[in-house]
């Protein structure tokens, strides 16, 4: 699942008093002090205090509102509230989801979305000791015709080992692995590659059966090579040696990380 939307509740504006009274009862009822809530809803503790203590009647659905809300609270221990202004003529009410224009998802990025989760499951709980980098282990894929680190998606805050194994991920994003997105876009226009994912530097790639090459200090393409599958970069002050793995999809990447790490078992 993706975390590349906001879920948001909508009320009308002469609702939002009764909607935060609503939230402060039903999470006082949950035994949260009346400090705690006013620092969450950023209201005033003689604010919540006179809140708890009304007897007006709450309409039904603010109240069933409220404790879905309130539920949501005490999950992820915060909430924003939001003045909104629109200029279409439909009535903004009930539940919605909200995102940025680049994270709006189109038929494209649903499929790029896919195959990324698809990589993710060929490759979790497979022992890749040997493959892992210093830096976060992340995989890109870009949309067709991506021309800024807009149109490339990766796994938010990059996939997650433990024990040496692929284990879980914090969604999938488009914008957000900066250098992985960056190299990809600049080698498209020399290579067939539509993916990329950064590895642990090989020490003796010429006994690997992959086609290989070298980025330049400054990440530039040396070769005039179209079918690669390995490019290195031999590190510089402050940046580790490191491999990247490029394919015609996210699963395409993986599928040569799973040979290449059985290939690297003969030596």
């Amino acid at each position: 699942m993706t975390n590349m939307v906001e879920e948001a509740f909508f009320v009308n504006a002469l609702d939002t008093i009764y909607l935060k009274k609503a939230i402060a009862k039903a999470l006082y009822s949950k035994n949260i002090d009346q400090l705690k809530i006013s620092i969450l809803l950023k209201l005033s503790q003689p604010m919540v205090s006179n809140y708890i203590g009304s007897n007006e009647k709450i309409p039904k659905n603010i109240v069933e509102l409220a404790k879905n809300i309130s539920e949501k609270i005490q999950k992820e221990n915060s909430i924003n509230f939001h003045t909104c202004l629109t200029i279409s003529n439909k009535h903004l009410e009930g539940r919605y989801y909200i995102a940025k224009k680049n994270e709006i998802i189109s038929d494209e990025k649903n499929r790029i979305i896919d195959n990324l989760t698809e990589a993710f499951f060929l490759i979790k709980g497979k022992d890749i000791s040997g493959l892992i980098p210093e830096v976060k282990l992340n995989i890109a894929m870009l949309k067709e015709n991506a021309e800024t680190p807009e149109d490339v998606a990766a796994f938010s805050n990059g996939l997650i080992i433990t024990d040496d194994r692929v284990t879980s991920y914090n969604g999938i994003r488009f914008g957000k692995s900066k250098h992985l997105s960056s190299l990809l876009l600049s080698l498209k226009n020399n290579l067939s590659v539509n993916a990329i994912m950064n590895i642990a530097y090989i020490k003796k790639p010429e006994k690997i059966s992959f086609n290989y090459d070298y980025l330049s200090k400054d990440f530039k393409l040396n070769t005039q090579q179209k079918n690669i599958d390995i490019l290195f970069h031999k590190g510089d002050f402050g940046i580790e040696p490191c491999a990247y793995i490029l394919g015609a999809d996210a699963v395409d990447v993986v599928n040569k990380v799973i040979k290449l790490k059985e290939e690297l078992k003969l030596f």
